[in-house]
């Protein structure tokens, strides 16, 4: 009698590769899944950043000590992007002048601007929900030079 060979795959060889084949399309789309969130983190987080600086624009024109004074004073503030789909709260979190001295944190001046030294470096606080559904705060820090000016403080 005549020994047959097989040729060709067996059921069980063809199942564990297509086992295998499959596993490595589920790691594929778990490593994109994971580059997607980041993504969507930094999305938001920069969107919170360029919220920020809209809060500062009408701030950083004020550079005589008086002017900086007043504006400081009207954090917190509530602004809106993205054409009003995002709205953060903005705090000042800290002013310091060039002494490292703090001059304001809150909505409060805490030293007369009499005695400010240039520069005076203002951090904020802008509080953004990440893909996880947490919430993070981002702090930028602007830095503003005093100059002596006899303009209006709104110029």
């Amino acid at each position: 009698m005549a020994i047959c060979r097989q040729h060709g795959f067996t059921l069980i060889e063809a199942l564990v590769s297509l086992l295998v084949f499959w596993l490595g399309l589920l790691g594929i789309a778990l490593y994109t899944a994971s580059g997607l969130k980041t993504s969507a983190s930094n999305q938001v987080r920069a969107t919170s950043v360029y919220a920020a600086s809209l809060a500062m624009e009408p701030v950083l024109y004020q550079t005589r000590a008086d002017c900086l004074s007043a504006a400081l004073g009207t954090f917190p503030r509530t602004v809106t992007s993205d054409n009003g789909r995002d709205s953060y709260a903005i705090t000042l979190v800290r002013a310091s002048d060039g002494r490292g001295t703090q001059i304001a944190a809150g909505n409060a001046v805490t030293i007369p601007f009499g005695s400010w030294v240039s520069p005076v470096t203002i951090t904020l606080g802008i509080p953004y929900t990440g893909s996880d559904n947490k919430v993070y705060t981002a702090y930028p820090s602007y830095t503003v030079i005093l100059e002596n000016y006899t303009t209006a403080c709104n110029a």
